[in-house]
């Protein structure tokens, strides 16, 4: 009897939490520095959420090693809702397989809340190497196989793996050359420091202003952002859908349920704002929601399959 007492008594204490929620700023820590397109979405969502839980909500950027030292925090704070994450979904389904160890489990760390957004990857080159096409490119990487360098957001990243994936299909050869975010390696590549980089979406107005060159995009479609430029699959270049993602806010595992569902509902009605769909979408982004279960389902299913991809292509942090 005092046992079923204690347990109501818990539960009741959850449940005034949940309706007495936010009653403080709530953090939304981003593993991607500012600049770069999660840092974007991240405070696209931010500005209306403030406004509809009527608390500040503060975005703090933790970037550096594909995502862990943000995901490491999160993973240890209180899970009451205050503190919550968006991510690649490669910080949750990739570094699993690439890292020796991790400081958190990937699949028991944390609650799901919601998926905002797909990544549709575009490759973008620097003008600087004098193609135009996908096949010149991959003539121009067979004729110094290794000497071309490509970019990422760091090891382990679908940057990473779409660009070994793309030298797999193709027989080619380059450098990597990993940046502890999106921003600041696309900082390098539109400076011509860099040769070319898979890009979830920083790269559209640097395209757009005649800086790089889109070549394809990843698919399964073409984006919106950029409808010249085709998929891979179109010019000739199967499998590159395997490395297609996607952008996760998490909370830290036993964040109870009420508080869960309010996020989703809140940032549901934020992402199908037609001012938000239209912001998003011009930045190379697709717009999408979710509920909880299925973006879980979609991390577990991703670790999955991506397995096999990272395994395939040799990527490794060490």
């Amino acid at each position: 009897m005092r046992i079923t007492a204690f347990v109501l008594a818990c539960l009741a204490a959850v449940a005034a939490h949940a309706q007495s929620y936010p009653a403080r700023p709530v953090t939304l820590v981003s593993t991607a520095p500012a600049g770069g397109s999660i840092d974007a979405v991240a405070r696209l969502i931010a500005t209306d959420l403030a406004k509809a839980i009527g608390q500040p909500l503060v975005v703090e950027t933790k970037p550096g090693a594909g995502g862990n030292i943000a995901a490491e925090f999160v993973s240890k704070a209180a899970p009451d809702g205050y503190t919550i994450m968006i991510s690649s979904s490669s910080t949750l389904t990739t570094n699993p397989h690439i890292y020796k160890s991790l400081p958190f489990d990937a699949d028991k760390s944390f609650t799901p809340i919601i998926q905002p957004t797909r990544m549709n990857m575009i490759l973008a080159v620097h003008p600087k190497l004098n193609v135009t096409s996908v096949e010149q490119f991959v003539a121009a990487l067979k004729s110094q196989p290794g000497k071309l360098n490509f970019a990422s957001g760091g090891v382990g990243t679908l940057q990473h793996v779409a660009a070994e994936l793309f030298a797999m299909q193709t027989g080619t050869k380059a450098s990597h050359v990993p940046y502890k975010g999106v921003a600041p390696a696309m900082t390098d590549l539109v400076a011509g420091q860099t040769d070319y980089m898979f890009d979830s979406a920083t790269s559209v107005p640097h395209v757009k202003a005649g800086k790089l060159r889109a070549l394809a995009v990843v698919g399964p479609d073409r984006l919106p952002a950029l409808p010249e430029v085709a998929t891979f699959k179109e010019l000739g270049v199967a499998g590159m859908e395997a490395a297609a993602g996607y952008y996760a806010i998490v909370a830290p595992a036993g964040t109870p349920r009420e508080i869960v569902d309010r996020l989703n509902a809140e940032m549901t009605k934020i992402l199908k704002q037609p001012a938000v769909v239209e912001r998003i979408s011009a930045i190379g982004l697709e717009p999408h929601t979710s509920t909880p279960e299925q973006l879980g389902a979609a991390l577990r299913n991703d670790r999955a399959r991506l397995a096999q991809v990272i395994k395939a292509a040799g990527v490794s942090a060490q």
